[in-house]
């Protein structure tokens, strides 16, 4: 179930990931590569998914809607029973970082 308002949390999350990403500094790509482990079971490598009609490829995808969605996650706007539990310990930090990261991945 999807809710239709979302947190000032997410949108703050939204905010930053949209100025930040044109910034983004091979750092926070390199954290969010280092974050991502646990992506790769369900994403794919560099978030290229090998079966994109059950779990969506990330690579190359816009930061700002990657981060916006993963704010949602984390603070209970998407229910997912996958993502959720993911999503649950990400601080804005993380999710701005793997945002970035999953945008600089050229998709395959």
């Amino acid at each position: 179930m999807i809710r239709a308002t979302f947190t000032a949390s997410a949108l703050l999350v939204a905010g930053l990931a949209m100025g930040y990403t044109a910034s983004a500094t091979a750092d926070d790509i390199e954290r969010g590569e280092r974050l991502s482990s646990s992506c790769v079971a369900c994403h794919g490598p560099g978030g290229n998914s090998h079966i994109p009609a059950m779990y969506p490829s990330l690579a190359g995808r816009d930061a700002g809607e990657l981060a916006t969605l993963l704010a949602a996650y984390r603070d209970g706007d998407i229910q997912d029973s996958q993502m959720t539990p993911q999503a649950t310990h990400l601080s804005d930090e993380d999710i701005v970082d793997l945002a970035a990261y999953f945008a600089a991945q050229e998709p395959k």
